[in-house]
C-alpha cells in the first residue's frame, strides 16, 4: 500500500514537472521568436516610392495595384496604408462623387487605425496622422462638412506640432506645418475667435519659409522626394493665392510642374495657375497637350478649364468643352460657374434664348460653397450684362490686353444706364490700362470706379480701392495707402469676393505697419 502511494506521488510530481517545463518552453519560444518578429514599421521602400509617384501623376489604378501587392508582401509596413489613404483621397477629390467619398472615409479610418499602432519613437507616426487629418479636412470642406473639417484641422495642427517638438529635425514636418501656418493666417475676423479658442496660430512668412525649405530639398533625399514635390505644389499655390506674390508664384509653378506632359497633377496646377494669371495661351498649350490615355484617372475638371481658356479667346468650340463637363461631372462644385459660362457663350453669340435657358438652370444645380459658384448664383438673379464689357473682361482674363482695350474703347461711359455698369467700366479700363503700362491712367479709373461703386453690391469698387492702396504702398505713401485699404473694407453693400477682399485689404494694412 505504501509503495503504491509513493509511486502515485512520483507520477504526480512528474506531471507537475512536465507542465512546468512545457510552460517554460512556451515562454522561451514567445520571448525568442517575439524578439525577432518584425514589429509594425513605416518605411518608404523603392516599391512604395514608385506607387507614390503614380499617385502624384494621377495614375491611381496603377498605384492602387502596386500598393495592394506591397501590402500582401509586407503587411507590417504601415507606410502602405498612408499611401492608400492618399490614393483614395485623390480619387474622391477629383471625382467629388458621393460613392468615392464614402470609400475614402473607410480607407481613412483603416489608415488611422494602423498608423496609431506605430511606436511613438517613429517620426512618421504623428506626421502621417497629421497629414491624413489635414487632407481629410480639405475633402470635408468640398463636401460642405465644415464642422468636421475644422475638427480635423485642429487634430492635424496638434499632431504636427507635437511631432515637431519631439523630432525638430524631421524635414517632412515642414510640409504640414507650413501649409497650416499659411492658411491659418488667412482666417477672416469673424472666425478668428475659433482659432484663438483652439490656441492655433497662423504665420504667413513662417509657413512659406517651411514649405520652401522642403520644396527645395527634393533632390537630396530619395525618401523625401514625393513629399517635397507635394510641398512644391503647395508653396507655389500659397505664393499666389495667399501671399499675393503672383510673379514669384508663377516661377515656382513652372519649376515644380516641368513634368506636366506626363503628370496630370502638374498639368492641373500649371494650367489653373496660368488661367488665374491671364496666361491663356500657356493654359491652352498645357490643356491640349495633357496626358489622356487610360493609365490616368478621368479628370472632368479639365473640360471646364479648357472651355474657360477657349471662351477667353473667343473660340466657338468652347461650348463643346462646357457641355462635356456638364454631362460627365458628378460633383457639386463648379456646376453653377460652368452654367454661367455657357450662358455667357450664348449671350455673346447672340442666342438669347439659350443664354436664358442656362442662366435659369444655375439656381437649380450644384452647390454654392466656393466663391465662383456664389458669383454665378448671383449672376442668375441680375439683369443681362453689357455685351462689350463682358467681351473685354474675357479678353482681359486671357491676357489679350490690346484686344480688350479695342473692345472697351467702343463704349461711352455716359451712355451706360446705371452706376454698377459705370463702376465696372472704370474698373476694367483701369485693369487694362495697368497691364498696358499706363499706370497713372489706371489709377484715375480705379478712383472713379471706387466712387461709382459706393452703394454697389458688386466687387469693382472694393478691388479698385485695393489696387490703389497697393500702388501707394509701393510708392511709400503710407497715409494714402491706408486710406484706400480702409476704403476697400467699407463697401458695406458688396456681396462678392468678401473674404478675399477682406484678407487682402487687411494684409495691406498689416504690411504698412
Amino acid at each position: 500500500m505504501w509503495k503504491k502511494q509513493k509511486k502515485s506521488q512520483k507520477e504526480e510530481q512528474f506531471v507537475r514537472n512536465k507542465r512546468f517545463l512545457r510552460g517554460l518552453a512556451l515562454i522561451f519560444i514567445v520571448l525568442h521568436f517575439g524578439a525577432h518578429a518584425a514589429p509594425n514599421y513605416f518605411y518608404l521602400n523603392s516599391n512604395l516610392l514608385v506607387a507614390q509617384k503614380y499617385n502624384y501623376e494621377l495614375k491611381l489604378d496603377k498605384a492602387r495595384i502596386a500598393l495592394k501587392s506591397e501590402l500582401a508582401e509586407n503587411p507590417d509596413n504601415f507606410a502602405v496604408h498612408y499611401l492608400l489613404h492618399f490614393n483614395a483621397y485623390l480619387k474622391a477629390f477629383v471625382s467629388e462623387e458621393a460613392a468615392d467619398y464614402r470609400s475614402y472615409i473607410a480607407v481613412q479610418q483603416r489608415a488611422i487605425a494602423h498608423i496609431q499602432k506605430l511606436n511613438d519613437s517613429e517620426p512618421y507616426k504623428k506626421f502621417a496622422l497629421a497629414d491624413i487629418y489635414f487632407y481629410s479636412a480639405t475633402l470635408k470642406g468640398k463636401f460642405n462638412e465644415l464642422y468636421g473639417a475644422a475638427r480635423d484641422i485642429n487634430r492635424a495642427h496638434s499632431l504636427i506640432e507635437a511631432n515637431h517638438k519631439t523630432f525638430p529635425d524631421f524635414l517632412p514636418n515642414n510640409k504640414t506645418r507650413g501649409i497650416l501656418k499659411v492658411y491659418l493666417s488667412t482666417v477672416p475676423d469673424n472666425y478668428a475667435w475659433v482659432i484663438n479658442f483652439l490656441g492655433i496660430n497662423g504665420n504667413l512668412e513662417e509657413g512659406l519659409g517651411l514649405l520652401r525649405a522642403i520644396a527645395y530639398n527634393r533632390h537630396k533625399t530619395l525618401e523625401y522626394q514625393g513629399i517635397a514635390k507635394e510641398a512644391s505644389y503647395l508653396y507655389s499655390f500659397a505664393l499666389h493665392h495667399v501671399a499675393k506674390q503672383s510673379d514669384k508664384g508663377w516661377i515656382e509653378t513652372l519649376r515644380c510642374t516641368e513634368d506636366y506632359k506626363s503628370n496630370l497633377v502638374s498639368a492641373f496646377f500649371r494650367s489653373n495657375m496660368a488661367l488665374k494669371l491671364n496666361r491663356n495661351e500657356t493654359a491652352l498649350k498645357v490643356l491640349l497637350g495633357r496626358p489622356t490615355d487610360n493609365n490616368y484617372e478621368p479628370c472632368i475638371i479639365f473640360y471646364y478649364l479648357l472651355g474657360t481658356a477657349k471662351l477667353n479667346k473667343g473660340d466657338p468650340t468652347a461650348i463643346e468643352e462646357f457641355k462635356k463637363f456638364q454631362e460627365q461631372y458628378k460633383g457639386k462644385n463648379y456646376l453653377k460657374r460652368n452654367l454661367q459660362k455657357m450662358s455667357w457663350y450664348y449671350f455673346l453669340s447672340g442666342n438669347k434664348n439659350q443664354a436664358e435657358f442656362y442662366k435659369e438652370l444655375i439656381p437649380k444645380m450644384g452647390g454654392s460653397i466656393n466663391e465662383d459658384d456664389k458669383l454665378a448664383h448671383q449672376y442668375s438673379k441680375k439683369p443681362w450684362p453689357n455685351k462689350e464689357l463682358l467681351r473685354s473682361r474675357l479678353l482681359y482674363d486671357g491676357g489679350y490686353y490690346t484686344e480688350a482695350a479695342s473692345v472697351i474703347a467702343k463704349i461711352l461711359l455716359k451712355e451706360l444706364p446705371n452706376s454698377n455698369q459705370k463702376a465696372e467700366y472704370c474698373y476694367r479700363r483701369g485693369r487694362i490700362s495697368e497691364k498696358l503700362g499706363h499706370v497713372d491712367l489706371a489709377m484715375k479709373f480705379y478712383e472713379a470706379s471706387s466712387l461709382y461703386a459706393i452703394h454697389s453690391d458688386e466687387y469693382y469698387g472694393a478691388y479698385a480701392s485695393i489696387y490703389l492702396g497697393e500702388y501707394y504702398a509701393d510708392k511709400g505713401d503710407k497715409p494714402m495707402a491706408k486710406k484706400y485699404f480702409e476704403r476697400a473694407l467699407n463697401f458695406k453693400n458688396n456681396k462678392e469676393y468678401m473674404d478675399s477682399l477682406e484678407q487682402r485689404a487687411k494684409l495691406g494694412l498689416k504690411n504698412l505697419s
